[in-house]
């Protein structure tokens, strides 16, 4: 099979070189007029007026991470000559093809000069608006700030905050410990897209107040990798010096040193490709043919679990979020943090003939699957979810995905929340709102994972927020769903300004308190319960401490 794989992949080389001498580049033309000339530490650049919005796309703030800087941290854009034309998105950062999440098929996705950030500033004079970094998800492996469902002008316009979004390398060129190959030259490397990320929010701190953006109150946000890109930059030396704020979104947990050893040395032994060289050399298009083998050989949504930012001594991420916490690490943050009332259900996008999400039975799961000898406990567990009254759906696929969500999302994040609430303002919520997706079964009449999105972006009325929601189902519907952005992008907003998400018709929301563990349920009828599906919480905390879902990466 490895024979096979470096004969595709040298076919590849060749095909991608004629590819890229022919491809032309890209011209993009700004949307409205140009704005006045700013002033950066990278040059001079403009965007374009739009909707009472100054608009700008694709600056770079990070060198291309090619040749010898590949698997490398990022070194800082070097000043251009003249003024840059912020007119159009920059490019995805290499990944595998995903219909999913990619809006155009035709989409560049083999150029590593990726790294580039975009910024949406209402026009209105203000001087220091509060600024909010957006980290896009994509299991590590995909995504990228040019997707039409993160575009940052709604949550501008209606909150009057300065929107960014940046992209990062992902996959192999973003989340692989290099140094299995390559040496200790190379370690760390399973966090260079997390030092993109922190490169481009230094980027963001010396340069925003040219925007009208206040460098004192910047708000991370992100969804999903981007929730736990997120908890992973509670993890580094000193975060109080790139934001003041935090927003997790789904964020999922990250890999130790051990779980990114065992996959850095599975993916060299199941290559053959042991030579540093072949990989740093190796054109990205073939690379990426490497990814997709492997990403296809493990199968969804185990898949998700390769490619993850990393803690440890070593590394960028000096500690997980909990350990950051608890060394005082993240002293003052204040947090906001939450789930989606669904969440594994979404990966029926990726279901095939022979293996359907939703159809789980108590013999034939996720957890029995890396662990047979897990189903004693396992049934008990299943037993203690399924006669909870609250719970609308009663099938056994339903139950044991509501466990999965638990497993994966809901526990790590009330953890976080209950001793970050001990140090700075923290507060929780749950999503729960019936998307309208029949041609997916599994997720119709549920709250999937990233449902939350064209809620917060104000995409409801899009087709990319009709991608994850489907359309109102009639005019009831369609009232509540717009109540309902209206409340998210307000609490979104006014906890990136000052702290505290409450405001408008939203009711009163709490900061949590570990006792109480107050949550607030954004739905058709928003409102706050108390410590919901708790006996499931206290179930799941206890069981996940005889199981570990990456021992099916060894």
């Amino acid at each position: 099979m490895n024979k096979k794989l470096i004969l595709v992949i040298a076919i590849v080389v060749v095909l991608l070189a004629a590819w890229q001498f022919l491809a032309g580049k890209k011209v993009s033309v700004p949307g409205g007029p140009p704005t006045a000339a700013v002033q950066t530490n990278s040059g001079e650049l403009r965007g374009f007026q739009q909707n009472g919005l100054a608009v700008y796309l694709g600056i770079p703030y990070a060198q291309a991470p090619v040749g010898e800087l590949r698997f490398k941290p990022p070194l800082p854009r070097q000043p251009w000559q003249g003024t840059f034309d912020a007119y159009g998105f920059g490019s995805f950062c290499p990944q595998v093809y995903d219909n999913i999440v990619i809006d155009d098929p035709r989409e560049d996705l083999n150029n590593e000069d990726c790294l580039t950030l975009n910024i949406w500033a209402p026009s209105a004079a203000k001087d220091k608006r509060a600024v909010m970094v957006f980290i896009h998800g994509g299991g590590f492996v995909g995504g990228s700030s040019k997707e039409k469902l993160y575009s940052g002008d709604v949550i501008a316009q209606k909150g009057d905050v300065i929107v960014v979004t940046l992209n990062y390398r992902v996959g192999l060129l973003g989340f692989f410990e290099f140094s299995a190959l390559g040496g200790s030259e190379y370690t760390g490397s399973a966090d260079a897209g997390i030092q993109d990320q922190i490169l481009g929010l230094r980027w963001v701190k010396e340069n925003i107040a040219a925007f009208g953006g206040d460098p004192q109150n910047i708000t991370v946000f992100g969804e999903s990798a981007g929730g736990a890109s997120a908890l992973a930059l509670l993890g580094i030396d000193q975060p109080q010096d790139y934001f003041k704020r935090m927003i997790v979104m789904s964020g999922s947990p990250l890999h130790s040193a051990e779980n990114t050893r065992n996959i850095a040395n599975l993916l060299k032994k199941q290559t053959g490709l042991s030579w540093p060289t072949a990989w740093k050399m190796m054109p990205t298009g073939a690379l990426m043919l490497i990814q997709q083998k492997v990403l296809d050989g493990v199968g969804s949504p185990l898949s998700d679990l390769i490619f993850a930012p990393t803690y440890g001594s070593d590394y960028v991420v000096k500690r997980s979020p909990l350990e950051a916490i608890s060394s005082g690490n993240t002293k003052g943050i204040e947090l906001m943090l939450g789930n989606m009332a669904d969440e594994m259900s979404y990966w029926s996008f990726y279901d095939t003939p022979e293996s359907h999400v939703c159809e789980q039975t108590i013999k034939e799961n996720l957890f029995t699957a890396i662990n047979p000898g897990i189903e004693p406990k396992l049934q008990e567990l299943y037993d203690l979810y399924a006669k909870n009254p609250q719970r609308v759906w009663k099938k056994e696929g339903d139950i044991l995905l509501a466990m999965g969500d638990d497993y994966a999302f809901r526990v790590q994040a009330l953890d976080v929340a209950a001793r970050q609430s001990a140090i700075a303002s923290t507060y929780y919520y749950r999503v729960d709102y019936p998307v309208n997706v029949p041609e997916q079964p599994c997720q119709d009449n549920r709250s999937p994972h990233g449902a939350e999105l064209p809620f917060v972006f104000g995409k409801i009325d899009e087709q990319t927020g009709f991608d994850f929601i489907g359309k109102a189902r009639d005019a009831s519907d369609a009232a509540q769903r717009s109540q309902l952005m209206d409340q998210m992008i307000l609490a979104w907003t006014n906890f990136a300004k000052t702290g505290a998400p409450n405001g408008g018709d939203l009711p009163t929301w709490p900061v949590f308190e570990p006792d109480q563990q107050p949550t607030m349920i954004f739905s058709g009828n928003s409102h706050v319960e108390n410590a919901p599906f708790n006996a499931e919480y206290q179930a799941m905390s206890t069981f996940m401490k005889s199981f570990n879902v990456f021992d099916a990466l060894k």
